[in-house]
């Protein structure tokens, strides 16, 4: 039996993306289908391409270098344990975010150093970067944006609070419905 595969865009320092994460990762786990992440920096989206990096995402840049480091490192997995440990203490504890923030949640992902190896390897920056181009190039403009197996890519959706249970199955019917 061969798995679908879902692409989700995130923004670290996006809520809605951050729910949609949530809720597709339960249904992962359910075996509903594979995900492969993907960075989409809101920053960037709003300064452009023009500025440079560090002025263009001076809020979320370290935070998307680390994921993108992690993902070199050690694949989409690690990618995922470090959004999931800075999600939490973004959006579920309301911390605010900080060059401290973003490093005690690579150590809380197991993964401690990141952000300074991030830091120190200017060309994680034009992955991100060029993340954001390939990402446009698909008409992705905002997260979260999913796309399941090779259809377009779809925004949304948008929730306040990622449905469990019975609900997560029901909204997936929907949502599958409309990427389909």
């Amino acid at each position: 039996m061969t798995t679908s595969t879902l692409t989700v865009w995130i923004d670290p320092g996006c809520p809605w993306a951050w729910q949609t994460a949530r809720w597709v990762r339960d249904l992962r786990d359910r075996g509903t289908f594979a995900i492969e992440w993907r960075l989409f920096s809101l920053e960037v989206n709003a300064a452009g391409l023009d500025m440079p990096f560090a002025e263009a995402a001076d809020r979320y840049g370290e935070a998307l270098t680390a994921m993108a480091l992690a993902r070199r490192e050690r694949g989409d997995r690690a990618l995922e344990a470090y959004y999931v440990a800075l999600g939490e203490m973004l959006h579920d504890q309301g911390d605010q975010v900080s060059p401290e923030l973003v490093r005690r949640a690579a150590d809380h992902a197991g993964m401690p150093g990141l952000v300074d190896r991030a830091a120190a390897d200017p060309g994680l920056a034009d992955e991100v970067r060029q993340a954001y181009r390939d990402a446009r190039e698909l008409d992705v403009f905002g997260v979260p944006t999913l796309r399941l197996d090779g259809a377009p890519p779809m925004y949304g959706p948008i929730m306040p609070a990622a449905p469990e249970g019975d609900e997560a199955l029901a909204w997936w019917d929907h949502i599958a419905w409309l990427l389909g």
